[in-house]
C-alpha cells in the first residue's frame, strides 16, 4: 500500500504537498504535483530500484547536458521510498500542433543537439557500468514475449512479431552501444513558447542503441521530423531499419506489461496499437 499525501507532507516537511492529490503517471509512478515540488510514488518494486538507479545516474549526467533535467532525491517515508525533486519548467511537448515551420526546425534542431550529447558520453559514466551483451536484452523480450503475450494474439500476427525479432536478432552483428535514454517520448520533453526547456523521466536511462531514443521520438513526432534533426544529427537515415524495429515493440511492451502486472489498460492499449480488437 502507498503513503498517505499527509505521511509524505509530514515525512518532507512539506506542507505545500498537503493541497496536492496523486496524478496517474504511467505504469511505473504516482505522482504529487505541489507546483515548484514533484514526489514520483513508486508502484511496485522494479519502479522502486529505478527511481533509486535513476537518482543515481542523472546526478552523473546532469552537469553534462545541455536542457535541464531533474535532480532527484530519495527519501524515506515509513516502510517506503519516494524521489522527490523540483519542478522543471514547460510543459509536455506532445504534438507539433500550432508550430511554424521555423519553430519546428529549432525544435529539431535543439532535440538533435540534446540527444548527440548524451549519445556521446562515455558509457563508462553509467553507475556499475559493465559491458553487456548487446543482444540479450532483445532476445529476453522475444521469450517472454513467446510465453506470455504472443499467445493473445491472433495466429498471422505472432507470426509476424516473431519473423521480425528474428530478423532483428539474426542480422549477427551487435548494435552500437551509448548512453540513451531509453524514453525519449513526447510527454518526457518539456517545452516553453515552443522551445525546449527540459527533458524528464530518466527511469530507463542506460547503455543501449542510440536509434531506440529516435524510435521513441518518431512514435510522437512522425519520421518526417527525424529527417528535420539529420543535419545537426548525422547517421539517422543509416539507423531507419533500426528505428523502425524498435518502435514496432513498443506496443508489445504495453502488452507485456499488461499481462505480467495485471493492468488491463496497458493490455488494451497495446491490443488496440496491434489493431486486435478487445472486448
Amino acid at each position: 500500500m502507498r503513503p498517505t499525501v499527509q505521511e509524505i507532507a509530514q515525512a518532507l516537511q512539506a506542507a505545500e504537498l498537503l493541497s496536492a492529490a496523486f496524478i496517474d503517471s504511467g505504469q511505473n509512478n504516482l505522482v504529487l504535483d505541489a507546483g515548484d515540488l514533484i514526489v514520483r510514488v513508486p508502484r511496485h518494486d522494479e519502479a522502486r530500484r529505478d527511481l533509486a538507479r535513476e537518482a543515481g545516474i542523472l546526478a552523473v549526467l546532469a552537469p553534462r547536458l545541455p536542457w535541464p533535467v531533474p535532480a532527484p532525491h530519495l527519501r524515506s517515508v515509513g516502510a517506503h521510498v519516494v524521489a522527490v525533486h523540483r519542478k522543471v519548467a514547460g510543459e509536455p511537448l506532445l504534438s507539433l500542433a500550432g508550430m511554424t515551420d521555423k519553430q519546428k526546425l529549432e525544435l529539431a534542431r535543439d532535440l538533435a543537439l540534446f540527444l548527440r550529447a548524451l549519445h556521446a558520453m562515455p558509457v563508462e559514466l553509467l553507475p556499475a557500468a559493465a559491458a553487456t551483451d548487446t543482444m540479450a536484452e532483445w532476445r529476453e523480450l522475444r521469450d517472454k514475449l513467446d510465453a506470455k503475450a504472443l499467445p493473445l494474439l491472433p495466429a498471422d500476427t505472432g507470426a509476424a512479431i516473431r519473423a521480425r525479432f528474428d530478423r532483428f536478432l539474426g542480422n549477427g552483428r551487435d548494435t552500437p552501444r551509448a548512453i540513451i535514454h531509453g524514453d525519449f517520448g513526447t510527454g518526457n520533453i518539456l517545452v516553453h513558447n515552443g522551445q525546449v526547456s527540459g527533458v524528464i523521466d530518466f527511469a530507463g536511462c542506460g547503455e543501449g542503441d542510440p536509434a531506440y531514443d529516435l524510435a521513441s521520438l518518431s512514435a510522437g513526432l512522425g519520421d518526417e521530423f527525424l529527417m528535420l534533426m539529420a543535419s545537426h544529427y548525422p547517421g539517422i537515415a543509416a539507423m531507419s531499419d533500426r528505428i523502425t524495429f524498435y518502435r514496432s515493440t513498443f506496443p508489445l511492451l504495453d502488452l507485456l506489461f499488461g499481462v505480467e502486472h495485471g493492468d488491463a489498460a496497458a493490455l488494451e492499449a497495446g491490443l488496440r496499437a496491434l489493431d486486435v480488437p478487445t472486448a
